[in-house]
């Protein structure tokens, strides 16, 4: 027995909506956070208050630094 036209429109409407799906799962698994540890998750303040992902050095070294570079 022949399928109807609309029987037709509907398996291929779901056959694609199956594949978006599939699509958006296989993205999710790709550019998954999870696990990673709380230092990734850290940002810190440079001194003239800008965002960085990096350490900043601690105040006794800078404090180093000035005094070898003044003499």
């Amino acid at each position: 027995m022949a399928d109807s036209f609309s029987k037709k429109q509907q398996h291929k409407k779901k056959i694609l909506k199956q594949k978006e799906k599939d699509q958006k799962k296989a993205d999710r698994k790709l550019h998954n956070n999870k696990g990673k540890g709380f230092d990734s998750m850290l940002i810190y303040v440079d001194e003239n208050g800008h965002f960085t992902d990096t350490k900043p050095l601690k105040i006794e070294d800078k404090k180093v630094e000035k005094k070898e570079s003044n003499g």
